[in-house]
């Protein structure tokens, strides 16, 4: 199941600090850490050239992208594109093409563990915090894993905007979602060098 957490929270009551210490190791133990060779932060500017006719046919049969008299597209729903593109990716990886996304930085060391201290170290201490469902979700980047293979085998897709992720599996996950972790991992992918779905829309 491709589960949807497009959420904003209050941001002064679920601040992020630190509520664990597991060590680089530790944390390397976890799927999807485990698997990975290369974990890639990514930019995805959407582009009906992306996708095949039959995505492009149940788009328009969604009513989410029109054509005009010609058959050319004429406009789409934001967010309409990089969903199907996902949505496929997770039904079939290879799938996969590194041209439709438009920047990719491959996590050095350091990177990768900024990367997980965030995920399993940072939280929040209250729990049980109420949650507001999101109706702007426009994703426009990713995190991409890579196995030794070089094949991509899982991803976080993710809404800058809004503070919402989906994911492509259960075992991958961003956990204890205080409010500021996706700030938090924003200024990781604004550090990296990511420009587009940060620092311009």
């Amino acid at each position: 199941m491709f589960i949807s957490f497009a959420k904003t929270f209050a941001q002064e009551e679920a601040r992020c600090v630190r509520i664990n210490n597991f060590s680089v190791e530790e944390r390397n133990q976890n799927y999807p850490f485990n698997k990975a060779a290369r974990i890639v932060f990514a930019s995805f500017e959407e582009d009906p050239k992306k996708l095949s006719k039959k995505q492009i046919d149940k788009l328009i049969k969604q009513s989410l992208l029109e054509l005009d008299k010609s058959g050319k597209i004429e406009e789409f729903i934001h967010g309409s594109i990089i969903k199907m593109y996902f949505d496929e990716l997770k039904n079939n990886f290879s799938y996969y093409d590194a041209d439709c996304f438009e920047e990719k930085v491959d996590l050095n060391e350091e990177q990768k563990n900024e990367f997980t201290d965030l995920i399993f170290n940072f939280g929040i201490k209250a729990k049980d915090l109420g949650s507001i469902g999101s109706g702007c979700y426009t994703p426009r980047n990713a995190v991409l894993f890579f196995d030794e293979n070089n094949q991509l085998f899982g991803f976080l897709e993710i809404c800058f905007q809004c503070n919402g992720f989906r994911k492509s599996s259960k075992n991958i996950d961003l956990y204890d979602e205080c409010g500021e972790k996706l700030y938090l991992l924003k200024d990781q992918f604004a550090k990296a060098g990511i420009q587009y779905g940060v620092k311009k829309k």
